[in-house]
């Protein structure tokens, strides 16, 4: 008997961890998310803004932050998997030159939080970000 409720705690604590994973889903997504991004060396966070949108059944979307390194820029390469939503932007970094940021997060209901990269500058760091109502 001991076995079987324990078997069964198991599968529903498995159960309600999938569900968790893949119940984002791309409508979910819509919406402005709004979070501070935290590069690793740099002193002060950046506010950045994500704006997305659903057509066609697909995500699209653009970015902006405050410093003005990125205005409406739109977002590539998206994916919604298994509650990590990804993408990459195009801003620009000192001196006027293009970089890529790819943004890698983990999305729970109206919150987000992951990492971000700057390959362009060797430089790593994070974001959060929450939908707003």
């Amino acid at each position: 008997m001991k076995h079987r409720t324990r078997f069964a705690l198991i599968l529903a604590l498995g159960l309600c961890l999938t569900s968790n994973l893949t119940a984002q889903k791309p409508e979910d997504m819509a919406g402005t998310w709004v979070g501070l991004a935290t590069l690793e060396g740099m002193s002060e966070p950046n506010e950045l803004t994500l704006v997305l949108e659903l057509k066609e059944g697909k995500l699209e979307g653009h970015m902006t932050d405050q410093y003005g390194t990125m205005d409406a820029s739109p977002i590539d390469e998206i994916k919604l998997e298994e509650g990590v939503f990804s993408f990459s932007v195009v801003g620009m970094g000192p001196g006027g030159q293009e970089i890529t940021l790819i943004l890698k997060m983990n999305v729970d209901g109206d919150s987000m939080e992951g990492t971000l990269e700057i390959a362009d500058m060797g430089m790593n760091g994070t974001w959060e970000a929450t939908k707003q109502k």
